[in-house]
């Protein structure tokens, strides 16, 4: 993303975040190669996210799935906070000239209080037991059945790819093994994450050079 598009939506995400108020988390994801990161983010306080954190799996998916070439935003969808509060999600696709996927900018409203109250409300009424379980949302490209999880973490979009007890670190991954988890990653577009190499390397103990190695290898094959 230019300059001159990022202070426009950097700007953009502080207007909207103060004047939706403080239930309405704002944020602004720059997609430049190899280096997918949160540029803005307002009312961080309802997800506790901060920009030292990474673009969640939903997102990549949004990416992978290439939404963008036939819609202009996706609306409404459900999301959820690492502690399980309520959010509700929306995202705008920010395309570049050549119709490129640049960024995103992503609002998450806090329902979690409208929920308790309707709750209290068919309590009084003694009507509790014939409240839906869940929130369904069906406006204009919707996307009701995926639920975008909030995590902080590269670490939390890691396992949610991979099986943690795969990962753990008393067990001996063999090398086909090693390289196969690197494919499944790569293939989400995990190593677009800004720092994702070297956590990556972390949670495999091995070199940022093998993990180089290892991607080059699987896209080679692909």
């Amino acid at each position: 993303m230019n300059q001159e598009n990022l202070k426009f939506y950097t700007a953009l995400a502080k207007f909207l975040g103060k004047t939706l108020g403080t239930q309405y988390e704002v944020i602004l994801h720059v997609l430049d190669s190899g280096n997918f990161h949160i540029a803005a983010i307002e009312n961080s306080h309802v997800s506790g996210r901060s920009l030292n954190s990474p673009i969640t799996g939903f997102a990549l998916e949004l990416i992978q799935s290439k939404k963008h070439l036939t819609q202009d935003y996706v609306l409404n969808y459900k999301a959820q906070t690492i502690n399980g509060k309520s959010l509700k999600g929306s995202t705008f696709f920010i395309k570049g000239n050549n119709g490129r996927l640049e960024g995103m900018l992503c609002i998450n409203q806090d329902t979690s209080r409208y929920e308790e109250l309707a709750q209290d409300i068919l309590a009084l009424a003694n009507l509790s037991s014939t409240a839906p379980a869940t929130m369904q949302f069906t406006e204009e490209a919707a996307t009701p059945d995926l639920v975008e999880i909030l995590d902080d973490s590269i670490e939390g979009i890691v396992y949610s790819i991979v099986s943690p007890e795969l990962l753990d670190q008393k067990i001996l991954l063999s090398k086909e093994l090693k390289v196969e988890i690197v494919r499944n990653l790569n293939e989400k577009g995990v190593f677009q994450i800004k720092g994702a190499v070297a956590r990556v390397s972390e949670i495999l103990n091995i070199s940022e050079p093998s993990v180089y190695r290892y991607i080059k290898m699987v896209e080679t094959k692909a």
